[in-house]
């Protein structure tokens, strides 16, 4: 454990429910009370959101041009600068609390995304976080991927080959120096939560007393059935109820400065540091949220506001969320009573401070940066596996392709990998109705651009970007007459007359024919869909695999509501990296698993 890590305790809870209010202003401090300011304890929260593994500056269209009083937009991002700032924001104070609201990872830059998300915990470490909250996207593995692996650097699941690679320093990545909470992520089976409920900091009263302060955390409702963190086998609790057991439970333990850090947020205007018309879940847990809790830091909607919001006393704190890929530092300064650690609500102050490029790097950080930069260019060109022909996305008047074909064959080859996982068929949705797909590339002879590319060759990076969108393939139970719906939901009418065809792709041990002069529901005979040779049974019950997007209806498609025992596989961008190592020479299908009626 880091030495900047302070002693903190914690318990397991569940909550109860409070009533509301409404929205206020952006400030609040009263003269008569700031006179007297000097006898208390000051501390500084200090929080970030959202990384999302953005080490380097981001670019416009990762969100780095942020509008400010006035209108004026300035340019942020970059770990380098960050910790520039926050060295700055730090000086002087001997109680400053930095984290996170969750979200750190997982990364969206392929050098983070493709080294297990090491690459954002080395720049957190250096960065000297000390916890943060559990956001949806830390569940984009598992639950022990997080705790394991993230948090104790255990090998999950090939040490040096997919995880525990060398970091900057020349050392295995060992994990991070700070803990991962949350209240209401629990095991559907136990109720315990997967990781503490809440953590307590002790800050320096003065004459060797310390004060405690607690950091309730809690994670976006709903992130168990999300599309890239479905985990089957949590559930979630209300954020409103376990916030206010456990302030009740730690106002009882004499614990007066109590915070929520919650991966929920809401919208708020376009002023980084202000906040008009606000909407979103995290001000309705405002308005609920208990008395007993000082100020409520927030995340996951990437936006970014300064607002003080009445609690249901009318007193105002803090609601705040800082953006995403770094670009803002909230600050918020409390003022504790030194004889009862109570938050002195009238002198609290909260500031969203703007991560700016107008000032010097940070040379550790920028370091670790450009080290998983250049490490990521590496990874990108690495040889992974040899094609014979090319994959593409041209789709036959079928909506057939044989990059959709390989695709649908990863997916019904990664669920059988796992026992509880197994499949009778796979279906990848290659023309959703809304919104993009999951295949977004293609896998060419020729070689490309890349100096190490040959003909023939599939590049890992080549491979990590032709599919995918960090999204798990699940296997899931669907009765015959559902899965025969899934066939005929492939032509979709439109509100202007015409009808949209969104083809699935097949796995291999299925085909089918299609009559499209018949109307649109009885285009597909079921004794006309063969799996494995034999008709589609529509009294018996098929175990599915697909993308967790798809199941849920994220790409427009509807036909899999109801489906039961869903079972998590791997996610498609490792999986597809496995499934190229195991099939180290590939040949395009012929085509012809969907065949219209001649």
């Amino acid at each position: 454990m880091n030495s900047r890590i302070r002693r903190r305790t914690f318990l397991t809870a569940t909550g109860a429910l409070a009533t509301a209010t409404a929205v206020g202003d952006v400030a609040y401090a009263t003269p008569h009370a700031l006179d007297s300011a000097s006898e208390y304890v000051d501390v500084q929260l200090l929080n970030i959101t959202d990384l999302h593994g953005y080490l380097q500056p981001t670019t416009p269209s990762q969100g780095s041009v942020i509008t400010g009083a006035g209108g004026v937009q300035v340019t942020v991002g970059g770990v380098g600068y960050l910790a520039t700032h926050l060295k700055q924001l730090r000086q002087g104070r001997k109680n400053s609390i930095f984290f996170s609201s969750g979200d750190n990872f997982s990364g969206w830059p392929f050098e983070i995304d493709a080294h297990a998300n090491e690459p954002t915990v080395e720049a957190l470490n250096a960065l000297g976080l000390q916890f943060s909250t559990v956001g949806n996207h830390e569940l984009d593995h598992s639950v022990s991927f997080l705790v394991d692996h993230m948090e104790h650097g255990a090998p999950y699941p090939v040490n040096g080959r997919d995880d525990n690679f060398v970091d900057s320093t020349g050392h295995k990545f060992r994990g991070a120096n700070f803990r991962f909470y949350t209240a209401n992520m629990v095991y559907a089976g136990t109720g315990r939560t997967i990781v503490p409920p809440y953590n307590i900091e002790w800050v320096d009263a003065g004459r060797g007393r310390k004060l405690p302060i607690a950091f309730i955390h809690l994670t976006v409702m709903g992130t168990e059935v999300g599309s890239t963190s479905y985990q089957p086998g949590l559930k979630s609790l209300s954020d409103v109820e376990q916030a206010n057991k456990l302030a009740a439970q730690l106002k009882a333990r004499g614990v007066n400065a109590i915070v929520i850090n919650i991966h929920d947020g809401g919208v708020a205007g376009n002023d980084y540091n202000a906040g008009t018309n606000p909407s979103g879940p995290v001000f309705q847990l405002a308005a609920q949220a208990s008395p007993d809790i000082a100020a409520i830091v927030t995340g996951h909607w990437h936006c970014r506001f300064n607002m003080m919001v009445p609690d249901p006393n009318g007193v105002p704190r803090p609601v705040v969320e800082a953006g995403n890929h770094g670009s803002l530092i909230n600050e918020i300064n409390l003022k504790l009573d030194p004889r009862t650690g109570a938050v002195i609500r009238e002198l609290t102050t909260s500031t969203n401070h703007a991560n700016t490029r107008d000032v010097p790097v940070d040379e550790e950080l920028q370091y670790i940066a450009d080290y998983w930069t250049a490490k990521g260019a590496k990874r990108y060109a690495a040889p992974l596996a040899k094609v014979t022909g090319d994959f593409t996305r041209i789709a036959n008047a079928s909506g057939e392709s044989t990059m959709g074909n390989l695709a649908a064959d990863f997916a019904h080859w990664d669920a059988n990998q796992h026992r509880d996982g197994r499949a009778d068929l796979a279906l990848i949705s290659t023309k959703p109705v809304s919104g993009s797909n999951a295949l977004t590339g293609d896998l060419l002879f020729a070689k490309g651009t890349n100096a190490a590319d040959a003909d023939g060759t599939v590049l890992f990076g080549e491979a990590w970007n032709a599919f995918g969108y960090g999204n798990p393939i699940l296997t899931v139970t669907l009765p015959g007459t559902q899965l025969h719906a899934a066939f005929e939901a492939q032509w979709v009418p439109q509100a202007n007359g015409t009808v949209k065809f969104a083809p699935f792709a097949v796995s291999q041990n299925v085909s089918y024919s299609y009559d499209t002069s018949k109307p649109i529901g009885q285009r597909v005979d079921p004794a006309a869909i063969l799996i494995d040779g034999k008709p589609l049974d529509l009294n018996r019950k098929y175990r599915v695999a697909a993308l967790a997007y798809t199941l849920i209806g994220g790409d427009g498609t509807t036909v899999f509501t109801g489906f039961t025992d869903p079972v998590r596989n791997d996610r498609d961008h490792e999986g597809f990296i496995a499934y190229l190592r195991a099939h180290p020479v590939l040949t395009p299908s012929t085509l012809g698993r969907a065949r219209p009626v001649s």
